[in-house]
């Protein structure tokens, strides 16, 4: 497995992880990031289309998909900037633009193997 297809892997193992944790522990997670508990379907269904996703990244590091790869570069680059907007705008909890860093991460990670993969 290549560097790219590896940090592709790793990410797929984090979007698993939230997945997860906002199906089946949603509320620790809320906690632990800041914000209101909920009784509500909608973490649960976030996490469901989060894990899901996270399939998406596990499947095309296993089959070196380069446009995913550079596709999730700029998908990534565009969440953390909306995080980001998101608490200046609305005054939300610094933890949300926490959340999207992960993405900012992970996309330089991306991004950075992408250009040593080409030489």
């Amino acid at each position: 497995m290549n560097k790219t297809s590896f940090s592709i892997r790793i990410y797929s193992f984090y979007l698993f992880l939230m997945g997860s944790g906002m199906v089946f522990i949603p509320n620790f997670l809320l906690n632990v990031f800041g914000f209101v508990e909920t009784t509500e379907i909608w973490i649960r269904m976030l996490g469901l289309f989060t894990f899901t996703t996270g399939i998406y990244y596990f499947y095309s590091s296993s089959h070196n998909q380069q446009a995913f790869y550079k596709a999730t570069i700029v998908g990534r680059l565009f969440f953390f900037l909306v995080t980001v907007i998101f608490v200046f705008t609305f005054h939300q909890s610094s933890m949300l633009a926490l959340i999207g860093s992960i993405d900012l991460i992970g996309a330089l990670w991306t991004f950075s193997t992408l250009k040593k993969f080409k030489k």
